[in-house]
């Protein structure tokens, strides 16, 4: 006899006294016992389960089974299959059992599975059942609900009412958050948030930029986007926030419910991403003379770029760079004595202030062979309203390092004839200008510029075009011009 719950099971009592058959007397030699295999739980309802597995002889069919891990019986004693189907009767609804499976073969050799598990369904549907957040408590309350109902003493009703209430003093109260929410890391599209609470709740977060947290009226919900799971319930809570926009400032607020549906909510909070740090490439000596060199370099993102410069023989230590942001560098670096050695780093630093330094490299200041680069020519003329109508043309160019420099024109296209030029310039420099005088109205020309640096290097520009405004016609021209259109005898006056 077994006993389950106020339920007695009357099993043949060979059942009770050993594991192996009675039948083993039948077999002969075998000592293996069938390989258990494919257990399901094929169905259950409010008061029983169908347990199903296979093996690989013909067998019994035996389970134990029980509230606990102390496994009661049931069993069909039949050696005659592989596949196997033992339904558990007289269970109760909405409560978890443990088994495990066993067959023995003809020969008395028993096989025995690991344990199991299996949950029998609540009797009835509950109103509002949906309501409750966490499956392990939705099958409580179905399972108590279930008790409940079989009450019919109202003393007892009384004394459970009375439970109820005690213990929704203590639960009914939403999950309290621990502190102010940690940032644990930022980075420059990420953000790590980090919370506690009392008892075990979701784990959310709102955030928005805060671009879009300004736009939002008072009184409404600023925040633009939600992450998080809902149905994970848990005590200490973390979340990654991704797709966050380099060097931005964000507010947050983090919420937490528990499987009733209260909820507490944090304060806002307010963190900025980290900027991107700029790269530098393409880093190129172009230039070295006698006492100066032209480093250039590339930056991935707009950043402020220096040149920290060391004389090996003196140690003295200078910097020089621009402050401006850009993504494109060059520095001269003047003033340094021929032929020296240099070790120099480059410095970069985005608009965050955050710094980037170089690899080191090193150059040595050589007699100067190189000639002057001639950029950025520009050239703009106007037309002054005057009788014999002025032309003025402005021509700007730069150079590399200190030069003088001396402009040249030519008529036309072709490469013919004498060119013109207007006198060479006195002093040297970076920065040129030159104001043409010369040029007529409505007329192309082709000027370059030649150029010299302080140790005689010589350079020439490519060939520029540039076409002089057209001279204003009189009112009295473009009445005659109307007319000759309209006229053809107007041509001939006065021949």
């Amino acid at each position: 006899m077994v006993c389950h719950r106020n339920k007695i099971f009357y099993l043949p009592l060979f059942l009770l006294a050993f594991s192996f058959s009675p039948f083993a007397i039948l077999a002969d030699g075998d000592t293996t016992p069938p390989s258990i295999s494919n257990i399901q739980i094929a169905s259950t309802t409010e008061d029983f389960a169908i347990v199903t597995w296979n093996t690989d002889e013909v067998s019994d069919s035996l389970i134990n089974y029980g509230l606990d891990r102390n496994y009661g019986i049931a069993r069909d004693p039949v050696f005659d299959k592989k596949t196997h189907t033992v339904t558990i009767p007289g269970l109760e609804p909405l409560t978890t059992y443990y088994f495990r499976v066993i067959s023995s073969d003809t020969a008395g050799n028993q096989a025995v599975s690991g344990g199991f598990a299996l949950t029998t369904k609540g009797a009835k549907n509950i109103p509002n059942i949906e309501k409750v957040k966490s499956p392990k408590e939705q099958a409580l309350t179905e399972k108590i609900v279930s008790e409940v109902e079989k009450i019919t003493s109202s003393q007892a009703l009384s004394i459970v009412q009375s439970a109820v209430k005690s213990v929704g003093g203590q639960v009914d109260t939403p999950p309290t958050i621990m502190g102010v929410p940690d940032l644990k890391d930022i980075g420059y599209d990420y953000a790590v948030v980090r919370w506690v609470t009392d008892k075990e709740s979701s784990t959310m977060i709102t955030f928005a930029s805060d671009e879009k947290y300004q736009t939002f009226a008072p009184d409404t919900f600023p925040y633009t986007y939600t992450q998080g799971d809902p149905n994970k319930f848990e005590m200490v809570h973390e979340i990654r926030i991704i797709g966050l926009t380099p060097a931005t400032k964000y507010h947050l607020r983090v919420f937490s419910e528990d499987s009733i549906g209260l909820s507490s909510k944090s304060d806002d909070q307010v963190f900025t991403t980290k900027s991107l740090l700029p790269i530098i490439n393409s880093v190129d000596i172009v230039k070295i003379e006698d006492t100066a060199a032209t480093i250039a370099w590339n930056t991935t993102i707009p950043a402020s770029g220096s040149i920290e410069y060391t004389n090996t023989e003196t140690e003295e230590v200078k910097t020089q760079g621009s402050p401006e942001f850009a993504t494109n560098h060059s520095v001269r670096i003047a003033n340094l004595t021929f032929g020296t050695q240099y070790n120099a780093i480059l410095k970069v630093e985005n608009e965050a202030g955050d710094k980037v330094v170089s690899e080191p490299f090193s150059f040595v200041t050589i007699k100067d062979v190189a000639p002057p680069i001639i950029a950025n020519v520009t050239n703009e003329s106007t037309l002054y309203p005057t009788s014999d109508a002025k032309i003025q043309t402005i021509v700007n160019w730069n150079t590399d390092e200190l030069s003088t420099c001396q402009f040249f024109y030519r008529q036309s296209l072709a490469d013919t004839g004498d060119a013109s030029s207007l006198l060479p310039e006195i002093t040297s420099d970076v920065s040129h200008v030159q104001v043409v005088l010369e040029f007529l109205p409505s007329t192309v020309y082709k000027f370059w510029i030649e150029c010299r640096d302080q140790t005689g290097n010589k350079a020439r520009s490519e060939d520029f075009v540039l076409f002089t405004p057209d001279k204003e016609k009189s009112i009295l021209d473009i009445i005659m011009e109307n007319f000759s259109g309209t006229f053809g005898w107007v041509k001939n006056i006065g021949k």
